[in-house]
């Protein structure tokens, strides 16, 4: 019960620090759109996708792969490992990035459909360095265990980001203020994880002979890796041939409203992977599939309740964060992208199970196929449906790949998925979905009221129909530190 509480407070840690990092999009989001408007803003997130799609050139597996064999190891053993895996990072990242800078003008014209993004990519091309170098860095704090040092550098990237974007925006620096003040909160960042690494475990000069069980980890990855920028980003550059950068503006606006539900996902897998991978390599079964049948039963009865309400909530929310350029619509693409990502945290957990019995193949199959359909799909229909098709389009790629990796994980090893309790949320998702449209919020604060009340009204008929047993109860009210309520049960 102990290791179940405390795994649960680690995950509730996460759980609020990314949630407030989540909000660094939603605060920005109005700022850039309300001064660049749509085109200018699609230009923006077009160079943050094309530094992404980037990355897995530039990290090799090796984020993962230090992940997956190092926590078993002592400090000394992952200090050096996490510093052999910067020091590869940093020569990738290099050449890279000199290779981005070299052909900025040729992305510009070709893929962003605009020449004058060619200066802004040259400035931007740093950012592929430094967020190698972060994921890495940052990936030290799983494997160590120090949930709160990993919440103190996201705080502070998140509240560095906003500040620093928002006042080089404001004063009138436009995109290339916003991409040095990104660059600025990147450098700070990752030199504080860095202290933050060496003050704890020493420093240790690489040793290049870890990097073969590293690399025979990785390198497999980044066809996957690859593959899911693809299906996450593609959609972008497709938009933007057909139909211009204002429409990318549009669809990304919408998209990262609805995309807000990743985060379940991934602080429920911060914790989980490396907790998992430690215990499978101990032979502890039965615990890896106690751990992995809470952390699904935990992202379905936050995700659910969030698909439907950001459903319901799309409108006001792009009314109140953008111009109505981008809320007419956006407005319809929330749906499609909130139940997209839900699948794709459906395919983060069981993608767990696959990863700690090594057999990843399935991955770069399933996402290759359904890059391959996505990007056709998106070539063949968005000029004639527009943006409305690259939503629909990618709710048929996740579908393909959570299917996939859902049945290659049963293989392996089987966890209680809780149908009962879905059913359940789902139900409770409906009732609050109607509270919520009978309220009919316009303006931000009853937007926030609304989410307020109807956060307690799920939960309120999730306790109702039963959903939670009475060890769970007691784990919850344990982890919230409710010692009254934990003895009363």
């Amino acid at each position: 019960m102990s290791e179940y509480t405390v795994f649960a407070r680690r995950i509730g840690l996460v759980g609020v620090v990314q949630t407030l990092a989540s909000l660094k999009g939603l605060i920005i989001l109005p700022i850039l759109t309300k001064t660049w408007g749509a085109s200018g803003y699609g230009i923006w997130v077009q160079i943050l996708v094309t530094v992404a799609l980037l990355q897995p050139f530039v990290q090799l597996g090796l984020g993962s792969a230090i992940v997956r064999f190092l926590p078993s190891k002592g400090k000394r053993g992952i200090v050096q490992g996490i510093i052999t895996a910067l020091s590869v990072t940093l020569i990738t990242g290099v050449a890279i990035s000199l290779i981005l800078f070299l052909l900025s003008n040729f992305v510009a014209a070709n893929l962003l459909r605009g020449e004058s993004a060619g200066l802004a990519i040259k400035i931007a091309s740093p950012l592929i360095i430094l967020e190698a170098l972060s994921v890495i860095a940052l990936n030290s704090f799983r494997i160590f265990g120090q949930i709160r040092r990993y919440a103190i550098i996201v705080l502070l990237q998140t509240f560095l980001e906003i500040g620093l974007i928002a006042f080089f925006v404001l004063l009138g620096h436009g995109l290339f203020g916003a991409i040095i003040a990104l660059l600025i909160v990147k450098a700070i960042t990752l030199a504080v994880t860095l202290y933050l690494i060496i003050s704890y475990a020493g420093f240790a000069l690489p040793d290049f002979s870890l990097l073969r069980p590293f690399l025979r980890y990785g390198l497999p990855l980044i066809p996957t890796a690859i593959f899911t920028i693809v299906v996450q980003s593609s959609d972008r550059y497709v938009i933007g041939f057909f139909m211009g950068a204002a429409s990318v503006g549009i669809y990304s606006a919408a998209y990262g409203i609805g995309s807000s539900i990743l985060m379940f996902s991934s602080y429920i897998l911060y914790i989980l992977a490396p907790t998992v991978f430690n215990l499978y390599d101990r032979n502890k079964i039965d615990e890896v599939k106690t751990y992995l049948s809470y952390s699904w039963k935990y992202f379905m009865m936050l995700s659910i309740p969030s698909a439907f309400g950001l459903s319901i909530l799309a409108g006001p929310l792009l009314s109140s964060l953008t111009t109505p350029e981008f809320a007419s619509a956006g407005k319809l693409i929330v749906p499609f992208v909130a139940l997209s990502l839900i699948l794709y945290g459906v395919y983060g957990i069981f993608s767990e199970v696959v990863l700690f019995s090594k057999r990843t193949r399935i991955f770069a199959i399933a996402f290759g196929a359904a890059a391959g359909i996505n990007l056709g799909l998106n070539i063949l229909l968005v000029p004639y449906w527009g943006i409305i098709a690259a939503a629909i389009t990618t709710l048929i790629a996740y579908v393909m790949v959570a299917s996939a990796v859902y049945f290659k994980s049963r293989q392996y090893v089987k966890f209680d998925i809780k149908l009962d309790f879905i059913v359940k949320s789902i139900l409770s998702s409906v009732v609050m979905t109607l509270v919520i449209w009978a309220i009919n919020p316009v303006g931000a604060v009853e937007i926030v009221l609304s989410i307020a009340i109807g956060a307690v009204v799920y939960f309120a008929v999730l306790f109702l129909l039963r959903g939670f047993k009475r060890e769970e109860s007691r784990i919850i009210s344990k982890t919230l530190g409710l010692k009254r309520v934990h003895e009363k049960l």
